[in-house]
Formats: structure tokens, C-alpha cells, sequence
């Protein structure tokens, strides 16, 4: 059976969503110190790392740190749900 006119002019061709990132606050706010748009969750998680190995207070609020991604739409999900980042990196990821 053969695809008619119609049907071929409802198939959308597959098109990758280019995924934006960003780092949230405790309250599930865009963090006010970390207010960047990243390309992947490591490159977000690896900047909130580094931040907080510069506050002074470990229990800093604005230490809770979740990750939101971009959505189809337009609309932002969460990912990462904001909680305490427990420890820096101690070695490289692999590439």
C-alpha cells in the first residue's frame, strides 16, 4: 500500500531539540548567583560545584542546588531536585 499525498504531508522529519540547562535555588527559582543557561547537567553541576567551594558557609541556603532543563515548549522541568551538592569532583569525568 502506498503512502498517499496526505498522509506523507503529516509526518514531521525528526529535528533534535537543542537542551538548555540551569541551576535552581532551594525554592525552585532560577539560583540568583549561578543565573546561567548551560549546555549539558555536567556542565551546570561542575559550575555549582565550584561556587560552592568558594561560600564560606557550608550551610549556606543558596547552597541547595537543583538543575532544570528546557523543554520543547519552552517550559523548564526539573531534573535534579534542589538539595546539598555533597562533595567537589575528585577526579575528572571520562570524555
Amino acid at each position: 500500500m502506498q503512502a498517499t499525498g496526505s498522509t506523507a504531508l503529516h509526518r514531521k522529519a525528526y529535528q533534535p531539540i537543542e537542551r538548555s540547562y540551569r541551576l535552581i535555588d532551594g525554592s525552585c527559582l532560577p539560583h540568583c548567583q549561578l543565573d546561567s543557561h548551560y549546555s549539558s547537567i555536567d556542565d551546570a553541576i561542575a559550575d555549582a560545584i565550584a561556587w560552592i567551594g568558594d561560600v564560606s558557609e557550608p550551610d549556606h541556603p543558596a547552597s541547595l542546588i537543583g538543575v532544570e532543563v528546557s523543554s520543547s515548549n519552552g517550559d523548564w522541568r526539573t531534573c535534579r531536585v534542589p538539595g546539598p551538592l555533597l562533595c567537589p569532583l575528585l577526579c575528572p569525568l571520562p570524555c
